[in-house]
């Protein structure tokens, strides 16, 4: 996956949120549970917004040189941060209005604010009342 996301961006200078969906990479890997009121209708939810995790890929690119890295080093560096952030749990259709709408959280392709990089990847979730449970059978 980061070799994808360097290629893209370095032949176009950006690469694509999609490439973090199926499929690229499976629900196999990625989704690791439900919210306490998912009924089998919603919505995959990421729990750190794709937009997040594609613009720290870039900057992890745009950085390489002035970081002393080597390609090989950054794309390392990009393949753990996706390991680590690329998670999704199953919400519910009220769950996702309150994190999306600006009566909400607003936080559709965003973190919470004093969110940083290497924080709770869960945190979103938890700041917007969302509870859940690790699903046995993806775990």
């Amino acid at each position: 996956m980061a070799m994808l996301i360097r290629g893209l961006w370095e032949e176009k200078g950006s690469s694509d949120t999609r490439l973090l969906e199926e499929p690229l990479l499976s629900d196999a890997f990625t989704v690791v549970g439900r919210s306490e009121a998912f009924t089998g209708r919603g919505r995959r939810e990421h729990v750190v917004p794709r937009l997040v995790v594609i613009q720290h890929c870039h900057a992890l690119l745009e950085g390489e040189k002035r970081a002393g890295r080597s390609p090989a080093e950054t794309d390392k560096l990009m393949a753990e941060f996706i390991q680590q952030t690329v998670k999704i749990v199953l919400i519910s259709p009220e769950e996702a209005r309150r994190l999306d709408s600006a009566a909400g959280h607003g936080w559709r392709q965003q973190m919470p604010p004093g969110w940083a990089i290497g924080d709770d990847v869960f945190h979103r979730l938890h700041a917007a009342g969302i509870a859940w449970t690790p699903d046995p059978v993806v775990d």
